[in-house]
């Protein structure tokens, strides 16, 4: 069963491919401008199956056809959110690690973990995405790359950063409201 794209170029084609763009980042141990002057299929073949080795099938590893999902570069939107990614990394993974329960960040497999990631960056750091559509095409990614219970468990995750945020910004107004 290979990944089911989406039909339009809009902003579910760009996670997709930010999706993918943060995964061979992590697998690359690179900067986002690193890989994208190698290109688009830089990561060498052997280190993709040497991160995917418990896939035995290759022609049904849903993670192993991710890499050939896409034949041109990322850009735009897909860029936007890697690059926002990078600039507030640490606070997303922070952020992350402190509504996991009895997990941990890095012991998420990539995939859902760069999912995540993309997600709670959607929701804290760009206003003009509703925290709902966030979190629902998170979900809709997690479905497609993520093992049997990685939406719920993106889906659970996400909804905490969401309240985190209300919260956050309730109390802004509240102070914003007593002086």
């Amino acid at each position: 069963m290979s990944p089911k794209l989406p039909k339009s170029h809009s902003r579910t084609f760009a996670r997709y491919y930010a999706l993918r763009l943060l995964y061979q980042l992590e697998l690359a141990e690179r900067l986002l401008d690193d890989v994208l002057k190698e290109g688009s299929q830089a990561i060498p073949q052997d280190q993709v199956e040497d991160c995917l080795h418990l896939c035995e099938d290759r022609d049904t590893c849903e993670q192993f056809s991710f890499f050939e999902l896409f034949a041109d570069e990322p850009k735009g939107y897909a860029l936007e959110i890697v690059r926002g990614f990078e600039l507030h990394r640490a606070e997303i993974d922070m952020l992350l690690d402190s509504v996991l329960e009895h997990w941990s960040l890095y012991r998420m497999p990539p995939a859902d973990r760069n999912i995540a990631r993309m997600g709670v960056w959607e929701i804290m750091y760009n206003d003009s995405v509703p925290d709902s559509v966030a979190i629902n095409e998170a979900v809709t990614l997690a479905k497609e790359f993520g093992g049997d219970d990685t939406s719920k468990f993106i889906n659970g995750v996400l909804g905490k950063v969401a309240r985190i945020k209300t919260i956050k910004e309730n109390a802004g107004e509240a102070t914003a409201n007593t002086q």
